[in-house]
């Protein structure tokens, strides 16, 4: 009699390769391991074990609890002396059960049989799946029902000895693969078409075949699926050059294919500059002759005679003022048809949803270094320090695909920790040594292209903006931008939003602005090198910088501390920068407001670094060589320095008196009467803090006088006889 259970077949991938490589005593230790993990996993799980080989084939009452343990499986797997990976495939379906005699299974044979076209089936599924991955039917899907687990659709399949195409699915968590498997000669995907299943292999496409392994970049594609999926039939793929949207767009496209009866369509634009080269871009690549009439009408017939569709626009950014005449008119002409766009800014166009791609994460970066290292270099074998090179190597070329691929093509002559300290000359390193003379051959030719996209204001404005640290904020970035030589009606506001659209400056999650390194560093050598742009130069240069560091000279001093010291890295370089230009004026006040946020975060031996080069100005005056002096004490103090930090504070006490400074002689006697508290000095310590407390109450300074009540909080607190009483604010 038959009865409905969940049948899941797994198999660890590439054993016998395993076996050559370690020996068969090593690998029956590692297979002994292994089927320890998995059977106490099946005791957990409920399962029974039915049969086993490479891998185990294993029944479950409940659907449910079949995935735990291959969910669990895949982990423990990864754990072992030598990492197994296994592949895992689920059925539900009827199950004829027999046992068979005890006298039989003493000679060897499975105590239970499991017999019906489940069993194939669930094997047929199982060797469809990759390293890694599970695999479940409809029925297997439809019996899991709600889940948490993260759910991909794979497609229909034509399996070999199986009368009918199978739908499949992957489930799995974070490091599943989620890639629809190869076809092979037992099973291969297909597609309805009319009443007939078509191999998708067979449908047309214009897509180039992929030359190497695509590094899995899950959460975009997910995301543009769910685009499609949803309401989208225009996504704008968004990332300055080097992201590699060209190479997801066309993962997409692959991955898509089966979804798209009108087929999946790839146009390259990039050699395009006007509406005619567009519109035969966009033919060649749909493969439909134009005739004498209207070209854009004639794209839009042919679009909508395919039905559903997916066309790619690859390269759009230099043909954006093109877009409503052409994309327009065929979002309109062909109901069915989808667009994905490549493209370094928005297009603006009605129906458009836009999708940034960010650079690659640290593991996938670092992931894609190492394969395309071994690819380029014969014999290519890391040591310990080379890998210990690539994190912060790919961090420095902030994850994008383009630079590494350069980066890692250097393997041939040099080393990774090599590399890492040769990335001040990236532009130089990161070039092809091939014959390739387009615009993803070096870095530098990826940034020239869009560099020749932006207007004026927006060249200087990029370049401007390059003189910040650690990103800065909408005002800062106001406060230091000056456009008006290149375009007197040039609102700043304006200029930084079409940056941000041209995905060279991000807008953070906090709301503040930042640029990729290597964006900053390419936008600084065009803002100091002449003829770059109209203005460019040492004195452009100078007087950015000057303006920066005007900026945060006049900040409120609350600002200094505000978003966790957010601005820290922009006070230093200005305070350095102030120095470096000799300007008194705006090195003391940043000194401040640096320390401010350093006393906070530290390292508070920076503090005495930058306060002894402010003092070494010869343009201080008495009243500022006060202000420096007391942060000078402060940051030596902070260190454990007392004695000298003492030593500045005596001084700035005098010079603050001298220059008729009463806050700050206020400030300084505080932290005097401070110091004396902590080595017992009471005496002192009232002396210092009366003549504060006269100070603050004088100049009606009331965070000062807070401060100092608090301070003479702790007089009267401290061991020792009883002193006055801390007179009342």
């Amino acid at each position: 009699m038959s009865e409905v259970r969940a049948l899941l077949q797994t198999d660890v991938v590439d054993s016998t390769r395993l076996t050559q490589q370690l020996g068969d005593a090593a690998m029956a230790a590692l297979w002994a391991s292994h089927d320890k993990l998995a059977r106490e996993l099946l005791r957990q799980w409920r399962g029974r074990e039915i049969d086993k080989s490479d891998g185990f084939l294993l029944l479950f009452d409940a659907m449910a609890d079949a995935l735990g343990f291959a969910l669990a499986y895949h982990r423990v797997l990864g754990g072992l002396e030598v990492p197994l990976q296994a592949r895992a495939g689920l059925h539900v379906g009827p199950v004829d059960l027999r046992e068979n005699h005890p006298d039989d299974v003493a000679r060897g044979a499975k105590a239970l049989e499991v017999e019906g076209l489940a069993k194939p089936l669930t094997a047929r599924v199982m060797a469809l799946a990759q390293g890694g991955q599970t695999l479940l039917t409809a029925d297997a899907r439809a019996a899991l029902g709600d889940t948490g687990w993260r759910v991909e659709h794979h497609g229909h399949w034509r399996l070999k000895g199986i009368e009918q195409p199978i739908e499949l699915f992957e489930v799995g968590d974070a490091g599943a693969p989620f890639t629809a498997p190869p076809d092979s000669e037992k099973a291969y995907r297909v597609l309805r078409h009319d009443d007939l299943w078509l191999p998708l292999r067979e449908l047309r496409h214009s897509l180039p075949a992929e030359r190497d392994r695509f590094i899995d970049r899950h959460e975009p594609l997910q995301q543009l699926a769910e685009r499609f999926h949803g309401t989208a039939r225009l996504v704008s793929l968004l990332g300055i050059g080097g992201t590699g949207k060209t190479r997801l767009a066309q993962r997409f496209g692959w991955t898509w294919l089966g979804e798209a009866s009108g087929g999946v369509w790839f146009c390259d634009l990039s050699q395009a500059r006007s509406l005619d080269g567009l519109v035969q871009a966009v033919a060649q690549g749909l493969d439909v002759p134009l005739g004498k009439a209207d070209p854009v009408t004639q794209l839009g017939h042919a679009l909508a005679g395919r039905g559903p569709c997916l066309v790619i626009l690859d390269n759009f950014e230099q043909l954006v003022r093109h877009a409503e005449q052409t994309l327009g008119a065929w979002l309109e002409r062909a109901q069915q048809a989808r667009f994905l766009v490549t493209s370094r800014e928005l297009l603006g166009i009605p129906g458009e949803q836009a999708l940034a791609l960010d650079p690659l994460g640290p593991h996938d970066a670092a992931t894609l270094f190492v394969q395309r290292a071994g690819a380029a270099g014969q014999g290519f074998c890391m040591t310990a320090a080379d890998e210990a090179a690539i994190d912060p190597l790919v961090r420095l070329l902030d994850g994008l695909p383009l630079a590494i691929e350069l980066a890692a093509a250097r393997v041939r002559l040099m080393s990774p920790q090599q590399l890492l300290r040769r990335m001040s000359e990236r532009f130089k390193l990161l070039a092809s040594s091939g014959k390739r003379r387009d615009r993803q051959s070096t870095l530098r030719h990826a940034f020239d292209w869009s560099w020749e996209l932006l207007s004026p204001p927006e060249k200087a404005a990029l370049a401007q903006l390059s003189v910040f640290e650690g990103g800065f904020t909408l005002a800062a970035a106001e406060a230091t931008l000056d456009l008006a030589p290149h375009d007197a009606a040039a609102w700043p506001l304006d200029v930084l939003q079409s940056l941000v659209e041209k995905s060279l400056v991000r807008r953070r999650p906090d709301g503040r602005f930042e640029m990729l390194t290597t964006v900053q560093e390419y936008a600084a050598e065009h803002l100091r090198t002449p003829g770059r742009y109209p203005g460019s130069g040492a004195a452009a240069l100078a007087q950015a910088q000057a303006r920066h560091a005007a900026h945060f000279a006049h900040i409120d001093p609350a600002l200094a501390t505000a978003d966790r010291c957010a601005d820290l890295d922009n006070l230093i370089v200005a305070c350095r920068r102030a120095v470096a230009a000799a300007d008194a004026d705006g090195a003391v006040p940043t000194l401040e407001r640096a320390w401010e946020a350093l006393r906070l975060r530290g390292p508070f031996r920076l503090g005495v670094e930058l306060a002894t080069s402010v003092r070494a100005m010869k343009a201080l005056d008495v009243g500022q060589s006060a202000r420096v002096d007391r942060i000078a004490g402060s940051s030596l103090r902070a260190c454990g320095n007392t004695a000298q930090a003492q030593r500045y504070y005596d001084q700035a006490r005098e010079e603050a008196h001298a220059a008729g400074d009463r806050v700050c002689e206020g400030r300084v006697r505080m932290h005097l009467g401070d110091m004396h508290i902590n080595v017992g000095n009471m005496d002192d310590a009232d002396h210092e803090l009366t003549a504060a407390l006269a100070l603050a109450r004088d100049t009606g300074d009331l965070i000062l006088l807070c401060e100092v009540h608090s301070t003479l909080g702790n007089l009267q607190g401290a061991p020792g006889p009883a002193r006055r009483s801390t007179p009342a604010l």
